[in-house]
Order: structure tokens, then sequence, then C-alpha cells
């Protein structure tokens, strides 16, 4: 027969175990632990234990992994801050040419931009793209 202590420590190390990987899944097994335990505190058959913990255990899964999915859920159509910077002004600091990267601030930051055109010191440009760490810029038409 298996002891209530058993299911305990069982318990306690998948809930051990989903604390360091946080999955949702050993959560899930924890409490068809805690289950199977509490049915044994009752003395209840071990056929009866191991099948509460099977259904117990599937039931917190199939409602856990919607929690898990939206929580961990890939926000890629969210832009980065940089990604935000397209198509804002910036003004020139350093003057740019077509062979040699320049500086522009945007919103107080100072940033590497590269343009196919000159651009002169204190005009204004738009931001059409990022390629790495520079930003590439047009002149800004008035």
């Amino acid at each position: 027969m298996i002891s209530f202590e058993f299911w305990i420590i069982l318990a306690i190390i998948a809930i051990i175990l989903e604390i360091l990987s946080l999955s949702f899944f050993l959560i899930s097994i924890g409490m068809g632990f805690i289950a199977a335990g509490i049915l044994n505190y009752y003395n209840y058959n071990s056929i009866e234990q191991i099948t509460i913990f099977a259904i117990v255990t599937i039931i917190c899964i199939l409602l856990s992994r919607p929690l898990a999915n939206k929580l961990t859920k890939n926000k890629s159509n969210r832009k980065s801050n940089t990604q935000r910077l397209i198509n804002k002004k910036g003004i020139v600091i350093k003057t740019i040419t077509p062979n040699k990267s320049g500086l522009i601030k945007v919103y107080g930051e100072t940033w590497k931009a590269i343009s196919d055109e000159e651009i002169n010191t204190d005009e204004e440009v738009i931001i059409k793209k990022i390629s790495g760490v520079k930003l590439i810029v047009e002149k800004k038409i008035k």
C-alpha cells in the first residue's frame, strides 16, 4: 500500500521542481499527488488513489495550459523600443555623409546615423530603418 507520506513527499518534490522550471506542468502533477495523498489519509485503496492522481493531474494540465501559453506567449508583434523610432524625427548633431556615419539626437538620446545623402548639422531627419545600432535616415522634406 502506498503511504500518505509518499504522496506528500512526491508533491513537495514536484512543486519545488516547478518553482525551478516554471513550466506549469509539474505543479499539475504535484496537485495530483496531493489529491492522492488526501485519499490515502482517509484510507482509500491504492487503485482509487492512483485513479484520482491521474484524473486530477489531467484536469490541472488542461486548465493550466491556456494560462501557461498566455504567460509565456511570444509577443513578437510588439515593437521593440528601437523599432518605435521608425518614422520619427531627429536632429543631426554631427554631419552625415554617404561614406561616413554621423550622429543624430532623438528623444534626448544620441544615435549613430547613416544616409545616402549628405545631411548637415542642425537639419531635421526622418528615421527610415534600423540596421544594428545605426539609424538609417533621410532629410526631412519641409
